[in-house]
């Protein structure tokens, strides 16, 4: 099973307007297990935040940020949107973070993706993808990584 980070920016945008390779990612790669997401606590603090932003709040249902926040969290979680089962790994604390980008608040992304022996950060965001490769991780686009692992419909 392949094993991902995904960039909070990529969740957000499933919950706004996702592309069909986004939709695609969460509701048919995640849900049939052909990915395992792997996620630490401070993505998941970065996810939260973001959520509780006023300009997201009027864009993202409440209930429907909790339950994406939910799907990760918990193994069996519903993701209400489409009501589908998802769940991630998540590991420990990642603790101090080495620079690996040019924007320091990225560089959490890279540090999970090696400690959780991830093969690919899934991402929109142009600091990330900047690196290209870093070790054995590949920083892609959602369109790349369904280009990589093959498409199939949501």
């Amino acid at each position: 099973m392949t094993r991902i980070v995904v960039d909070t920016s990529v969740l957000i945008r499933y919950l706004i307007r996702p592309s069909v390779a986004i939709r695609a990612l969460i509701e048919v790669y995640w849900l049939d297990d052909e990915i395992q997401v792997v996620t630490a606590p401070e993505l998941i603090e970065e996810l939260e935040g973001v959520l509780s932003r006023d300009y997201i709040q009027e864009l993202v249902q409440p209930e429907e940020g909790q339950a994406l926040l939910d799907a990760i969290l918990l193994k069996d979680a519903i993701l209400l949107k489409d009501a589908i089962l998802l769940k991630a790994e998540i590991l420990p604390s990642l603790g101090a973070v080495p620079a690996y980008t040019r924007d320091p608040k990225d560089d959490k992304f890279i540090a999970c993706a090696l400690v959780g022996d991830a093969r690919y950060v899934v991402t929109v965001d142009k600091d990330l993808l900047a690196l290209e490769t870093l070790e054995h991780i590949r920083i892609v686009t959602p369109e790349e990584l369904i280009g990589k692992i093959g498409h199939r419909s949501a």
